[in-house]
């Protein structure tokens, strides 16, 4: 097979594995950085016709390699991070590699082994795609098992959301959650659950005055004030209906003009915006946090840095 053939076909493997990667680990890219990873991949096959080419086929040299393609396709933010899809990605290219491998078997085609490589000759392209096909469907299958029963997602620590609102700012002490998995029902946007003395300052009078009422909510009050208000203020709010395992009913929800994720010394924008969905009481909400934030926001936070 002609190099330019083999350069092109690893390059598809590649882009395969990434994207695989990606969508295991919920990490959104862009088709661009994963290209600009399998790029990286697929120039690893230049260094056969190097004369010295020892580092590349080392323990060192195949680490090395995975992580470079995985900080050009998904620029991870933290070290966890790095492990994680580094793991992912090494074991997507251990089940495609052992499928392709065993149809080579099941074909009786020859294996050469040599300086630790085992060298097959060019395996059929349906193998390749149908080794591809079975992974992906035992990754769409496996999928939720990965994402919410063995909580398989990156994890964030230190986190803060700076909401603006009716020309205030706050910033929350924001805890991760995972069983947060609230939407509000017509715009589709993620809903950060925040204890209601979190954010009284940011809400007008009106509205205080009905959540700060001991009991059940009124929505007779609540649909009062919310009249009183003017059409562009009104439209700010929602209800957002929920169900736990103790209860069910709505949160009055609110969407902030400007919201954003600070973590250390960064911030990143929440490009799609995010519903705050208010909590009277501030039971249930982890010590020194005020704010439950969606998996969601963090994964979808915009990862360039603007500080």
């Amino acid at each position: 097979m002609y190099i330019d053939l083999i350069l092109s076909l690893n390059l598809v493997v590649n882009f395969f594995l990434l994207w695989l990667t990606g969508l295991i680990t919920h990490q959104k890219t862009t088709f661009f950085r994963l290209f600009l990873g399998s790029v990286a991949g697929a120039a690893y096959l230049l260094v056969l016709f190097i004369p010295i080419r020892l580092l590349f086929f080392t323990v060192s040299g195949k680490i090395i390699l995975p992580l470079l393609m995985i900080l050009f396709s998904f620029r991870p933010r933290k070290l966890i991070q790095a492990v994680i899809l580094f793991i992912t990605f090494y074991l997507c290219s251990f089940a495609m590699g052992g499928l392709v491998f065993a149809f080579s078997l099941w074909a009786k085609f020859p294996l050469d082994y040599y300086r630790g490589v085992y060298n097959l000759p060019a395996p059929s392209i349906k193998y390749l795609v149908f080794s591809g096909a079975l992974l992906f469907l035992l990754v769409r299958w496996l999928q939720p098992i990965l994402l919410e029963k063995l909580n398989f997602h990156l994890p964030a620590t230190a986190l803060e959301l700076e909401i603006s609102f009716g020309e205030k700012n706050k910033k929350l002490a924001a805890f991760l959650d995972t069983g947060n998995m609230l939407k509000e029902p017509f715009s589709g946007l993620p809903v950060a659950v925040a204890a209601y003395p979190a954010v009284k300052e940011l809400l007008p009078q009106e509205i205080c005055h009905v959540l700060s009422n001991n009991g059940h909510m009124d929505w007779a009050l609540l649909e009062k004030a919310l009249t009183s208000a003017s059409s562009a203020d009104a439209s700010k709010y929602c209800l957002v209906p929920y169900c736990s395992l103790h209860e069910e009913g709505f949160l009055l929800g609110f969407r902030p003009e400007r919201a954003a994720l600070w973590q250390e010394d960064r911030v990143y924008k929440l490009k799609d915006g995010i519903i705050i969905g208010i909590q009277r009481e501030k039971d249930g909400f982890p010590a020194e946090h005020e704010v439950l934030l969606p998996l969601e926001v963090w994964r979808s936070a915009d990862t360039r840095g603007l500080v």
